[in-house]
């Protein structure tokens, strides 16, 4: 009997080590993911990064063609797809399933060897009420990904001093490019709840883009492969 009570135990404490690798930063209020964007992995090096968010409270469903909108009860983090082989995606709560009334996060980490340009799909379920009547869907975020460098490739890297956009702040919708030098970089454009609203390769010849979106904070980063550079747009 006490052999039984001290495997218990010892079973109950790997769960709670296993379920208590993070712990929800509760004074977020904003809806969105935190950090928005994740930093590279170096390879054969352990990773460790927490990722922290809160669910939107409505969402857009389809209704026989029309899209509308529902409130949000609950999502469900089903999966994480994408990710680098030895590198896990580990949530706070082992029913994966949180609120918009509440904060959670995840911690990734480990180790991986092959170097490469990871984009994550993050699986949610959502379940969400339409005037009054329960609905369910299923939606993919796919505005993260992961760069793993590898320290010992000669891979030229972006400054401040070589990339620059503008005007910024943007008053109109056309944002122009200076010193674009290397071409295959990937541009990514996101709004301030982490969504990617724009993404290109850049042949390195490129002037500007129409940026049709409506005044606010945006993060635009530049991935060269090795190296990602990240500034702020702000859209008057």
């Amino acid at each position: 009997m006490t052999k039984n009570l001290l495997i218990l135990s010892m079973f109950i404490l790997a769960t709670l080590k296993l379920n208590a690798q993070c712990t929800p930063d509760n004074t977020i209020t904003k809806a969105g993911f935190y950090p928005d964007s994740l930093p590279p992995v170096q390879i054969n090096q352990q990773y460790n990064q927490v990722l922290q968010f809160k669910i939107f409270k409505d969402t857009t469903v389809l209704v026989f063609g029309t899209l509308q909108k529902a409130t949000i009860d609950s999502a469900k983090i089903v999966k994480v797809i994408g990710l680098p082989s030895g590198i896990t995606f580990q949530l706070n709560k082992p029913s994966q399933t949180y609120t918009p009334a509440e904060v959670g996060c995840s911690l990734i980490s480990g180790t991986t060897s092959k170097a490469g340009k990871y984009k994550l799909g993050i699986v949610l379920m959502i379940h969400a009420k339409l005037s009054g009547f329960p609905v369910s869907q299923v939606d993919t975020l796919k505005s993260f990904f992961i760069q793993v460098n590898d320290p010992s490739a000669a891979i030229p890297t972006f400054t401040e001093s070589i990339f620059q956009l503008f005007p910024n702040p943007l008053k109109n919708n056309t944002l122009y490019f200076k010193n674009v030098q290397e071409a295959g970089s990937i541009l990514n454009i996101f709004n301030a709840q982490g969504q990617l609203l724009v993404s290109q390769t850049l042949t390195g010849t490129e002037k500007s883009i129409d940026f049709n979106y409506p005044s606010g904070y945006y993060l635009v980063t530049i991935n060269n492969g090795s190296l990602v550079y990240r500034t702020k747009l702000i859209k008057e």
